[in-house]
């Protein structure tokens, strides 16, 4: 993670939003055994911290929102294809199907500040932690007197201001084929947060590719044409979510939903190293790789 804050003070402000970032990452690990996740996945029943909270009600909300394709409970799931220990193997189907059982997010209950799982029941914020985190730390650097500065949360963009000379940051977005840029951006105020298939995956003996990024109804890494998915908007904590949501829906259906909650930029590569991008970038795209064919949709 690297962080750019420009302004009076900026070392101070530099250095409480580092405390920040720890304690958000104290309260919502999956593996750290003193954090609110851990202790409610291994059955503890506690008071939460706010951020956890607050995760937790807005997944769970953003769950309903998709239909269950963004789903904060699909932990069990992912820890038995080892993607949460990168001891990665591929479970059986009897396997995938009792754990399925275990990721209905409506079973999840909140009351006050306390959350109850039922047993066997385990949360992740992996999809949303790192923008909510990032929204934060532009909260508190604002509060702080900086007016300019440049998250990098660990590939997750986002911008506080303009840069100090008053004019746009220039964001690179990633190609999923090559690692280098394949399309930059002009930004101020705003999060560009992408999920790709190339980040996280692996190669199982039979010569299969499995990413990280999962299908909630089968159980089974996401395999349906798109390599990346990238999101511009002013919350990162809803782009960290529209990021995963659109992968797993795929083209068609995010196509439909950016038409439907048309409050948010998206782009898409696929797999035919196709890009689609919506209709408000028209202009603000700079394209650096070349394409199968480039896109716009339209609302």
């Amino acid at each position: 993670m690297t962080i750019q804050a420009y302004g009076k003070k900026s070392d101070i402000a530099l250095e409480k939003t580092k405390k920040l970032i720890y304690q958000i990452e104290q309260n919502i690990s999956t593996t750290n055994p003193t954090s609110d996740v851990y202790r409610l996945n291994h059955g503890e029943n506690i008071s939460v911290s706010n951020d956890t909270l607050i995760l937790a009600k807005y997944s769970l909300d953003f769950a309903k929102q998709t239909n269950g394709v963004f789903n904060p409970a699909l932990y069990p799931i992912t820890s038995a294809w080892g993607f949460t220990t990168e001891d990665y193997k591929v479970p059986s189907n009897e396997q995938i199907k009792e754990l399925l059982t275990l990721t209905d997010y409506s079973k999840i209950q909140i009351d006050n500040n306390s959350i109850k799982l039922k047993t066997g029941m385990a949360l992740d914020f992996g999809a949303v932690g790192k923008g909510y985190t990032g929204d934060q730390a532009i909260k508190l650097l604002r509060e702080n007197g900086i007016n300019s500065a440049l998250l990098d949360l660990g590939g997750n963009i986002q911008v506080l201001g303009t840069k100090a000379d008053g004019t746009k940051w220039n964001v690179g977005i990633k190609s999923p084929w090559t690692g280098k840029a394949a399309a930059s951006i002009k930004i101020a105020d705003k999060a560009v947060i992408t999920s790709g298939g190339y980040e996280r995956f692996f190669t199982a003996d039979d010569g299969h590719e499995y990413i990280h990024i999962f299908d909630g109804k089968t159980g089974m890494p996401v395999n349906n044409g798109i390599t990346g998915v990238t999101i511009i908007t002013e919350s990162g904590l809803y782009a960290d979510a529209l990021s995963t949501a659109m992968f797993a829906m795929g083209l068609t259906d995010a196509t439909t939903y950016w038409k439907q909650h048309p409050d948010f930029e998206m782009i898409i590569f696929t797999e035919n190293h196709d890009l689609y991008y919506t209709e408000g970038l028209h202009g603000e795209l700079n394209l650096l790789a070349d394409f199968n064919s480039v896109n716009i949709i339209h609302k």
